[in-house]
């Protein structure tokens, strides 16, 4: 027995079918193409589905290679990575299905502003262990970035696109700039590139673990560590400046902190965290203080009065009430 046919939020019906999903609504579109949330009507379940353009897939070559790639990442399966399900074609027109992720992007969430330091460590803990498991696999991300991190309803971080910068628009802005053709649209790329990218190399796992520790800077204040009015001005700055602590610009936070984000944006790979499983290690030590400091692991909000304290209050309430009113009629 099925159940009904989707339908689009205003009431229409799918889009079409392609390779066993149904288009349901069109909510982007990118270097792999348009992007469809969509139904999986094999396994029952909401997909993002990107119909690869006609002239990517002409290009055998890096059809291939992201096939390849697609193969690898589905082997990857941890809570903080956006699967990837398939890689596949129907009647020539190829397509990329990835989970279907609700929430909002990491640069929404923090729109310009701090966030509170502790959930700022757990996001960039559970950051650390999703780049941990990818790296694992023997795949990078390539283009981490707030805009390319989801954090869902419940709290949780996805890393999107992850190991498939080689194919998207973020990615392909990091590869031209190292090629020396910089342009001002991709100065918001630039901004999480890590020195040895800045200079025309490309990147090892440890250029995620830089990007990594520059979002984490940000979340802890509420600025990117490279923010520069231009494409030129944003290399020069990570080659040359030196980022001031978090601390400095938030001077609750603590020390332990300001010695984390030094050694993850380190311009030398080799002083940098050698492993995404080490930065997380280093948080969540920085967490279980923060958390005893606290007294009550993990809460944000007051204690809540007990049963019999509020039974009491609420009796003596009723008593002031009843003299009162004795006090009025005598």
């Amino acid at each position: 027995m099925t159940g009904p046919t989707p339908q689009t939020p205003d009431g229409r019906p799918p889009l079409g079918e392609l390779g066993g999903y149904q288009l349901l609504e069109r909510i982007g579109a990118g270097a792999l193409g348009e992007v469809f949330r969509a139904r999986d009507t094999v396994h029952g379940r909401t997909v993002a589905l990107k119909r690869v353009p006609a002239a990517f897939a002409a290009d055998e070559h890096r059809l291939d290679l992201l096939r390849d790639t697609a193969l690898a990442l589905t082997q990857v399966s941890h809570p903080g990575v956006a699967m990837l399900y398939e890689c596949g074609a129907e009647d020539g027109e190829s397509f990329v299905a990835q989970e279907f992720v609700p929430g909002q992007s990491l640069t929404q969430l923090l729109a310009g502003r701090p966030i509170n330091a502790l959930r700022a460590v757990d996001l960039g803990a559970r950051i650390a262990d999703a780049l941990a498991a990818l790296h694992a696999a023997g795949l990078t991300h390539g283009d981490l970035r707030p805009d390319n991190i989801i954090v869902t309803p419940k709290g949780q971080v996805k890393l999107l696109d992850a190991g498939l910068a080689a194919f998207t628009g973020g990615g392909m802005l990091r590869a031209a700039a190292r090629a020396g053709g910089l342009t001002e649209a991709s100065v918001p790329v630039l901004r999480y590139l890590a020195p040895e990218e800045a200079l025309g190399e490309t990147g090892d796992h440890r250029a995620d673990l830089f990007a990594a520790g520059l979002i984490l800077y940000e979340m802890l204040t509420g600025q990117p560590a490279f923010e520069r009015p231009n494409a030129d001005a944003t290399l020069l700055a990570i080659l040359k400046d030196k980022v001031p602590i978090p601390s400095a610009r938030q001077a609750s936070l603590p020390v332990d902190l300001d010695r984390i984000v030094d050694r993850a944006l380190a311009r030398s790979v080799s002083a940098r965290y050698q492993t995404a499983s080490q930065f997380a290690d280093d948080l969540r030590r920085v967490k279980a203080a923060l958390d005893e400091e606290l007294e009550e692991p993990g809460v944000f909000e007051p204690e809540r009065p007990s049963r019999m304290w509020l039974w009491v209050a609420g009796a003596v309430a009723l008593g002031a009430a009843g003299v009162a009113w004795i006090l009025a009629n005598s």
